[in-house]
């Protein structure tokens, strides 16, 4: 017989049903509070099955699986070793080569590893077969390229107005997946009329927007969207794919900047609350004892739909005034939602990922700057933590406050921090929001 201690027994209680099911398992009784029969080795089955799925909480993102070459494909890729030297120096440098500033402050750098003659890839009309190398097809639907076609395909994909970096990913399958992914999808990727239009209107709304609230409060402390207008057609564009995608909660956390356009044009927030609360008013009835918070700090969760039988929920939280203060909020408040709607689902195939999606939006030099990103990164994976993933869009305003980017980091690229955790990146030229 063993008697625990009071503070022994509120562990129990706090650790709850999860704790009791591994005590339970170790043959161990609670007859009282106060009397409790205890194994010789239960403290040291509770340390260890703490961290196993025997814990609520305790989820893993299912595993990716993706073909491996052909045996057809692997001797295609022995004997054209030239062509598949050529062809992994654009997905590994190709981003240093691709025009990325609109400000035209950064030039392009001339990459030789990108020269086809570099690897005796001298006659631009000799064919190759491409088939496990490279997944871009010819017109007829051939995987039959000569040398110009190759080199031309692979300069609009990796160094034209996108720039791709996933070589640094360990796992074999993600990264053979995302190479394939970008090569074959690109060509087809064209917008319609109507894609366009919707593009054009937030564009044009956002920019109404910024110049009417200039004109009318030009006292006020907004942090207007301009110059990143494209942030807003890349968030329209990803709930859509997260509407069709059976997604049922989108969470969202973001700075100052940009974040009253978003609320009015995307997020369904009432321009008549917000210009109610810019004239100095607080946005609670005037019989409440409540003074409110900052036009930069208020949010908004509406219902959005792009034409699916379910309703996407967007979430977008409060926003603190410290930088990035915002992420593990973000990671907390999306972890407990995500374990509500596992618990409530009746698919037991539902895994981290498939029912909602974290969103997190950074200026480039707090995403360095910040402490607080490279530790909700390191939690970002671990069981108890993981979200099945989050979308990190980093405007690059190329200064902070009054620090130029030369001056405030030393990595070559601020989404350098992301590697930490093997992360895939893209970058975009803000002036292209159809590439965006």
């Amino acid at each position: 017989m063993w008697r625990a201690s009071l503070a022994n027994v509120r562990q129990a209680h706090r650790l709850g049903a999860g704790a009791r099911s591994i005590w339970k398992g170790s043959a161990l009784t609670v007859p009282s509070v106060g009397r409790i029969i205890k194994p010789a080795n239960a403290s040291a089955i509770l340390r260890r099955s703490y961290h196993e799925d025997v814990v609520y909480g305790y989820r893993v993102p299912k595993e990716f699986e993706y073909p491996d070459y052909s045996p057809e494909q692997l001797r295609n890729r022995q004997q054209q070793a030239a062509l598949v030297c050529l062809v992994n120096a654009y997905r590994t440098t190709g981003h240093r080569a691709t025009d990325l500033d609109p400000l035209g402050i950064q030039k392009r750098q001339a990459i030789p590893e990108l020269d086809p003659a570099r690897y005796g890839l001298t006659d631009a009309d000799q064919t190759f077969d491409v088939d496990g190398i490279l997944a871009v097809k010819a017109e007829d639907g051939s995987t039959k390229l000569s040398v110009a076609e190759i080199h031309q395909a692979l300069t609009d994909l990796y160094c034209g107005h996108v720039a791709f970096e996933f070589e640094h990913i360990p796992d074999t399958a993600e990264k053979r997946w995302f190479a394939d992914h970008v090569e074959s999808t690109s060509a087809s990727h064209k917008l319609d009329a109507a894609k366009k239009r919707r593009f054009y209107e937030l564009l044009a709304r956002s920019e109404a927007f910024d110049n009417f609230m200039q004109k009318k409060f030009g006292q006020v402390k907004r942090y207007g969207l301009e110059g990143a207008e494209s942030a807003i057609v890349a968030l329209d564009e990803l709930f859509s794919l997260c509407n069709h995608s059976g997604i049922a909660e989108a969470v969202v956390g973001m700075p100052h900047r940009g974040r009253l356009n978003i609320l009015v044009d995307l997020l369904k927030y009432s321009p008549r609350a917000l210009f109610h609360k810019l004239h100095g008013n607080a946005e609670f009835p005037s019989d409440l004892p409540a003074s409110g918070d900052v036009i930069s700090h208020i949010a908004s969760s509406p219902m959005l739909n792009y034409g699916c039988s379910s309703d996407l929920h967007v979430t977008m939280l409060h926003n603190p005034s410290h930088l990035e203060a915002v992420n593990p909020v973000v990671a907390g408040y999306g972890r407990a939602k995500q374990m509500y709607l596992f618990d409530k689902n009746t698919d037991p195939g539902c895994a981290l990922g498939d029912r909602l999606i974290g969103i997190q939006i950074h200026g480039d030099a707090a995403f360095t700057g910040q402490g607080v990103i490279m530790e909700t990164l390191g939690l970002s994976n671990l069981p108890h933590f993981s979200l099945g993933g989050t979308v990190h869009i980093i405007i690059n305003n190329q200064i902070g406050y009054t620090t130029p980017a030369t001056n405030a980091r030393s990595t070559l690229y601020t989404s350098d921090i992301a590697k930490l955790v093997n992360a895939p990146v893209i970058h975009v030229n803000g002036d292209y929001p159809e590439e965006v």
